[in-house]
């Protein structure tokens, strides 16, 4: 997902365009981003469900999933009108590219990673 945010980096620091072929071409990257992100949120989006069913303990799972988008909603909201802010921000300092190199770099941090099942024998 990461790597979807390399291509607006191609025009971060573009002047505005006036018009015809070279606005269409100045989108182009923002296209491929949002393409990018799509591609790997349906890739990734079955296992982040699949991971509300053990968290939530096989319990009240239609609640979980509804709470987990709301948080996630609520997430996406914030995350998005700080990643405005900082665009415009660092656009006003003369630094365009800065947010898309942090995107871009921005990792998981594993903390749903998967945890060793233990081991139990079966009795021969």
């Amino acid at each position: 997902m990461g790597a979807a945010f390399l291509p607006p980096l191609l025009t971060a620091g573009s002047p505005p365009t006036a018009g015809g072929w070279s606005a269409a071409l100045a989108v182009t990257p923002l296209l491929l981003c949002a393409g990018l992100l799509a591609v790997a949120t349906t890739v990734l989006y079955p296992f982040e469900m699949d991971t509300v069913v053990p968290l939530a303990g096989g319990r009240w799972v239609a609640t979980h999933y509804g709470l987990y988008n709301t948080v996630c909603g609520i997430g996406i909201t914030l995350g998005n009108l700080a990643t405005g802010a900082l665009l415009d921000t660092t656009r006003d300092m003369g630094r365009p590219a800065l947010p898309w190199l942090v995107l871009a770099a921005l990792s998981r941090t594993g903390r749903l990673a998967a945890r060793p099942q233990p081991v139990t024998s079966v009795p021969a």
